[in-house]
């Protein structure tokens, strides 16, 4: 008698083109990881890098309750300023694109000192 066990071929063949496709997304965040570093800097460094911040810098922002990615992406798509805080940070105008590169980056720094 012949016994299938969860190692046959057509569970390998599944295992290890799994293994293939993670190894395709994680150069894939690390590229958008250093995009949203460049636009960080580029966009946001005088508010939120420079020593004399307006802004939080973005390790602690990354180590608060709301540092998903996906609650990034969201505070990055939206209106700060209002009657209530009219000097707010200003919404920026950013392309899905930068907004992911963005919270990637932003939130690749929540292990960071």
């Amino acid at each position: 008698m012949i016994r299938r066990t969860a190692t046959s071929k057509p569970g390998r063949v599944f295992v290890a083109a799994l293994a293939f496709a993670a190894t395709l997304v994680a150069p894939t965040l690390a590229d958008e990881v250093k995009d949203g570093e460049a636009l960080a800097d580029r966009l946001c460094g005088r508010c939120h890098v420079v020593s004399q911040q307006v802004g939080p810098a973005f390790v602690d922002i990354a180590k608060g309750a709301h540092a998903s990615r996906d609650a990034l992406r969201d505070f990055l798509r939206g209106t700060h300023s209002d009657v209530r805080h009219p000097n707010a940070m200003p919404a920026p105008e950013l392309s899905e694109q930068q907004i992911d590169a963005l919270a990637a980056y932003i939130a690749s720094l929540h292990g960071a000192q």
